[in-house]
């Protein structure tokens, strides 16, 4: 039996499948050939990682591993606290970093970074 994993948000798809049993534009095809205003443009694995939303997954034999993925342009900063913003805007980016990184499943030294 083929075991397919599908995962989706909004418009996000990501498909974890074995290439050893299932061929590499297989799912690709099929899926753009359901409906004629549906066109799927694939990214495959590179190198064992793939971006999906703002995580990057690399496989590993025993379990795939999670870390944050940034763009090669991300700066990392945030508002200073200094500026003429409310107290809100500037504690909202602490937030959504502290969040990120309680809810994603990283191993401590990603955390550490994070």
């Amino acid at each position: 039996m083929k075991k397919i994993e599908y995962v989706r948000y909004i418009d996000d798809i990501l498909v974890i499948y074995d290439t050893t049993k299932i061929n590499l534009h297989t799912i690709n095809t099929y899926t753009n050939k359901i409906h004629s205003n549906i066109n799927l443009n694939a990214t495959y694995e590179e190198d064992n990682f793939i971006a999906f939303l703002d995580l990057t997954i690399k496989r590993r034999h025993t379990k795939p591993e999670v870390d944050v993925y940034r763009k090669r342009t991300t700066t990392d900063t945030t508002i200073n606290f200094f500026s003429n913003h409310p107290i809100e805007q500037k504690m909202a980016a602490f937030r959504f970093h502290i969040t990120r990184m309680h809810s994603l499943p990283l191993n401590p030294d990603k955390k550490q970074t994070e």
